[in-house]
């Protein structure tokens, strides 16, 4: 699938609730949602470590593929041509 990055960012912290650690990026693009006419924000995280914030380039085209379970499995650039 291919998306249009519309902001980014890194969250870190510890859970208030756990005390977990966490460590992500957030991603928002724009999609189609059930029950949603026209398009819909949406958020994908990503580890920091394999896409680091400053990698990610608003405004750019990015493909998506997710498996089975709605996670990302690829997040890479649309070459320009």
């Amino acid at each position: 699938m291919k998306i249009k990055v519309i902001g980014k960012a890194h969250l870190s912290g510890t859970a208030k609730k756990t005390g977990k650690p966490y460590d992500f990026v957030q991603v928002h693009y724009n999609g189609k949602a059930r029950g949603v006419d026209g398009l819909a924000a949406m958020t994908l995280a990503l580890d920091p470590k394999e896409h680091p914030l400053e990698s990610i380039t608003v405004g750019a085209d990015y493909n998506v593929d997710f498996d089975n379970r709605g996670y990302p499995v690829e997040f890479t650039p649309v070459s320009a041509r």
